[in-house]
């Protein structure tokens, strides 16, 4: 006890100022030297506090810890060689340095074991190649989601057109004389073709080729007219805003998508009370919740109309997540659809965002975020023949335009009929007196439907009928409101001739069959 008492006996010592013989000019130079040295160090741990609070990576850091000791005592160093210039407290300053050269040490070990590893670190070339590399992978993957998309509508399209040639004469024969087993097999060729047809729908919707034009929609209009799926035991329940809902929007899309998400929420609901809420309203959506989308989108930061799908059910992982946009991913069982891949195409084709806000076994919630931006409503041209007697119809299918011819010709109408645009033309010329509307497909090899429909006009104001295997996606919208009297997506129906042209109020003296 008396050795330690002496070793921090200081009163037989004489303080460091006296080597200095009291000079101010040296206790200036000796002092400000070693406080600013104490500062710098002091500040420097500082500073990477302040990185490891920001870094939560780097908050268990060894090397870090040891700089800052190492760096902190340093500093105290200088500190005790400013406190023994008037007290000689030569004891503490040696304990410091002893405990500042221990951790020196430690921290030079340290930094030996860590410089494989900063070998290992790219260099700024290395990460610029590298980041290079990533770019063209990401372009090449592009390229083949675009391919991907491509291929969905380019089948899509041909699909359509054969289901066109199927349903159609499916639906001739319901007014043939048949049995009931005759009957019941043309019913399962039209019951598959819906399917079919509602397969395609969803992949045009996927390829972001299926939206229709977007024009003036009332969200709340749309969403509270649509005929849900029923579901056992599950309460779908409304909480429409008040607050003006327009959007620029294909109202057949909206249904769609609002259907997929409900007949996704009614199968994640496993109690015994299932509930389902739909709600619509304005919110203000900045640039951070805009990173938070589920996917890749357009949609800029500022005021939105959102559309909320939220239910109790079991909710899902972050795995499931990840994965439930891919076509055909389902926890269910293989080969579920295109129901969430579908939802994705109808979002991207209004410019909107999707947020998905789910936890196990606590329900899920489906947000989808629209501009505020609004369309002008879209109106066709009034016909001026509302029951026309004579129609050019022109499509590059054959049989496609085979059925079409059938289904006018039912209607009462007379009908020229072609697969080349440019003998299109020239019927239209050569009987321009008689001809009142045309009715043409969008896409052929050789011109597109609108193209030639701006020519024919050139040559009369006729009604102008467009239809596409497409949907109207494909289509301007001020071209649509100077041109078109209508429009029927394929496969079409006798109905859908029907509702355009019209069926009891033609004049009873109208010859039917082909024009000549």
């Amino acid at each position: 006890m008396e050795s330690i008492a002496e070793l921090f006996d200081f009163s037989r010592f004489m303080p460091h100022g006296m080597c200095f013989l009291w000079r101010w000019d040296l206790l200036i130079l000796h002092v400000g030297s070693d406080l600013l040295i104490a500062l710098s160090y002091f500040s420097i741990p500082a500073a990477i506090y302040t990185f490891v609070r920001k870094r939560a990576d780097a908050r268990n850091d060894q090397i870090a810890l040891l700089f800052v000791a190492f760096i902190l005592l340093c500093g105290i160093t200088h500190v005790a060689s400013i406190v023994t210039i008037w007290y000689p407290a030569y004891v503490i300053e040696g304990l410091f340095k002893l405990a500042t050269g221990v951790v020196s040490l430690a921290t030079a070990i340290a930094l030996w074991h860590l410089i494989p590893q900063a070998l290992a670190i790219p260099s700024a070339q290395q990460l610029e190649a590298r980041n290079q590399e990533v770019r063209q992978l990401n372009q090449r993957l592009q390229q083949r989601i675009d391919s991907l998309t491509t291929l969905a509508g380019g089948v899509s399209h041909d699909f359509n057109n054969m289901l066109t040639v199927i349903q159609g004469h499916a639906q001739l024969l319901e007014y043939a004389d048949l049995d009931a087993d005759e009957r019941a097999s043309v019913d399962a060729i039209l019951e598959s073709t819906e399917r079919a047809t509602d397969v395609c729908r969803q992949m045009l919707a996927y390829s972001g080729r299926g939206h229709f034009v977007l024009s003036r929609t009332d969200l709340n209009e749309v969403v509270s007219g649509i005929d849900l799926p029923a579901a056992e035991h599950t309460d779908i329940t409304y909480s429409l805003t008040h607050a003006p809902c327009e959007i620029s929007a294909a109202p057949e899309q909206i249904r769609q998508m609002v259907n997929d998400l409900v007949t996704n929420a009614v199968e994640a609901i496993d109690s015994d009370r299932g509930l389902i809420e739909i709600s619509t309203y304005r919110d203000q959506i900045d640039a951070e919740r805009l990173g938070h989308a589920a996917f890749e989108h357009s949609l800029v930061a500022g005021e939105a109309v959102v559309l909320e799908i939220r239910d109790n059910g079991v909710g899902m992982p972050r795995q499931v997540q990840e994965r439930i946009f891919e076509p055909y991913y389902s926890t269910k069982f293989t080969g579920r659809g295109l129901g969430m891949a579908a939802v994705q195409g109808i979002v991207r084709g209004h410019g909107g965002a999707l947020f998905v806000d789910s936890t196990e076994h606590a329900g899920t919630s489906i947000k989808v975020a629209f501009p505020v931006k609004v369309a002008e409503s879209l109106q066709y041209r009034t016909p001026k023949n509302p029951y026309p007697s004579v129609v050019l119809v022109v499509d590059d299918e054959p049989r496609v335009m085979a059925l079409a011819r059938s289904h006018l010709t039912s209607l009462g109408i007379r009908v020229h009929a072609t697969t080349d645009p440019e003998e299109a033309l020239r019927l239209l010329r050569k009987n321009v007196d008689e001809i009142e509307a045309v009715l043409v497909d969008y896409l052929m090899p050789q011109i597109t439907g609108t193209e030639l429909l701006e020519e024919m006009l050139e040559i009369k104001e006729v009604d102008a009928y467009l239809t596409s295997g497409y949907s109207r996606g494909e289509i301007d919208e001020p071209l649509l409101r100077r041109m078109l009297t209508g429009f029927i997506a394929k496969p079409y129906t006798r109905d859908d001739f029907r509702q355009l042209f019209g069926e009891g109020s033609r004049p009873p003296d109208i010859e039917t069959g082909d024009a000549p």
